[in-house]
């Protein structure tokens, strides 16, 4: 079993309400839909529990509360007992329109409800999160955000070293990860096998694991990665896909 304070997240869906230019994990409203099978994320979860402890262990996307199951993906990532801590990273665009069951799970699992908060945000959203959150009896952790990083820049792959998304551990159907790009960077922008960068969950070992942690070499990804190095761009949404990567600096030489 191998303990560490690193955290994990699970992506639920990997599109978006919305399209925040260079968003760091190109979930945006232009992405293609998908959403995480709930045996599936069991499935790996069960193995998981045997070979890991972290610090966080967070359902977020894209928009997790796009999917139409999310409180049960909380709910197996509280019971798989992997991680000190669970919760939801969200927006907070779809809270409003959340049951119940949603807000019942936060309480009774003691999760954190974390909220990355744009300038477009309604102002009523985050007071309502709040009053939920005395209501209910959970912690809820508004971020106000309103600037990326640069996402793409070619390199040798040195990104990998002062990168701060490296050892943000990810779980996705049947494969680890410990950075949350590498999950679909390869096969989306790169033309490269889609699980490049990954290690599978099936036929996990410690032995394995505690390699894939400890790795002191880049990743692939990391040679089209910018490694959140770099002027600041000013938060705004891209109308378009196209305008999505023009901006994020997905240009052909970058991949070529």
């Amino acid at each position: 079993m191998i303990e560490t304070d690193l955290g994990c997240e699970i992506n639920a869906v990997r599109h978006c309400t919305n399209a925040c230019v260079v968003c760091n994990h190109a979930s945006t409203v232009h992405t293609e839909k998908y959403f995480m099978d709930p045996a599936v994320l069991k499935r790996d979860l069960d193995v998981m529990k045997n070979h890991i402890r972290t610090k966080l262990l967070f359902v977020q996307g894209g928009e997790p509360l796009l999917h139409p199951k999310v409180v049960e993906l909380m709910g197996l990532c509280y019971d798989s007992g992997i991680a000190k801590q669970c919760g939801v990273l969200t927006n907070g665009k779809l809270l409003p329109r959340m049951g119940d069951a949603f807000w019942e799970m936060l309480a009774t699992r003691k999760m954190e409800l974390r909220m990355s908060c744009y300038p477009d945000l309604d102002p009523s959203i985050v007071p309502f999160a709040q009053d939920m959150a005395q209501k209910w009896g959970f912690f809820v952790r508004p971020q106000e955000i309103g600037a990326f990083k640069p996402l793409f820049r070619k390199n040798d792959g040195s990104t990998y070293y002062g990168c701060p998304w490296n050892r943000c551990l990810t779980i996705h159907e049947n494969w680890f990860y410990i950075c949350p790009l590498s999950t679909f960077f390869p096969k989306q922008f790169m033309g490269l096998p889609e699980h490049i960068d990954g290690i599978q969950i099936e036929g996990m070992t410690d032995e394995l694991l505690n390699t894939m942690l400890q790795r002191k070499h880049p990743l692939e990804t990391c040679k089209i990665c910018a490694g959140a190095v770099g002027d600041s761009i000013p938060w705004h949404q891209n109308k378009t896909k196209s305008e999505w990567e023009k901006e994020a600096g997905l240009t052909p030489e970058l991949i070529a």
